[in-house]
């Protein structure tokens, strides 16, 4: 999934999976967090450790990098590309959409 991009879209995919930007029943269950994350604080290290202030919007860049990977995700499945068409075929696709949905509704900033 590497390609030219804005630095900005490289921390926000980092994001989604260290704050991490799933609810907590999936941050404890497969991501094996102990107790719900502290979204807010993990956002705030995060960007403390790479020395910088947090991204203004940053909750809605995560979302926007979540709908360019989806989208890139269908592209390359359309296209017949594995395993993306194995993975949308399996659902993977309708679970991006519920990520990035969770993602927009998340009260976290």
């Amino acid at each position: 999934m590497a390609r030219p991009a804005a630095p900005i879209f490289d921390i926000a995919y980092a994001l989604e999976y260290a704050v991490p930007f799933r609810d907590d029943e999936e941050s404890m269950r497969w991501m094996r967090h102990q107790e719900p994350p502290d979204r807010r604080r993990r956002i705030e290290t995060f960007c403390t450790a790479y020395g910088m202030p947090v991204p203004d919007n940053i909750v809605a860049r995560v979302a926007d990098q979540q709908r360019l990977t989806a989208e890139n995700c269908a592209a390359l499945a359309r296209r017949g590309i594995e395993p993306q068409a194995t993975w949308a075929r399996d659902g993977y696709l309708e679970q991006l959409q519920a990520r990035i949905s969770w993602t927009e509704a998340a009260q976290i900033w």
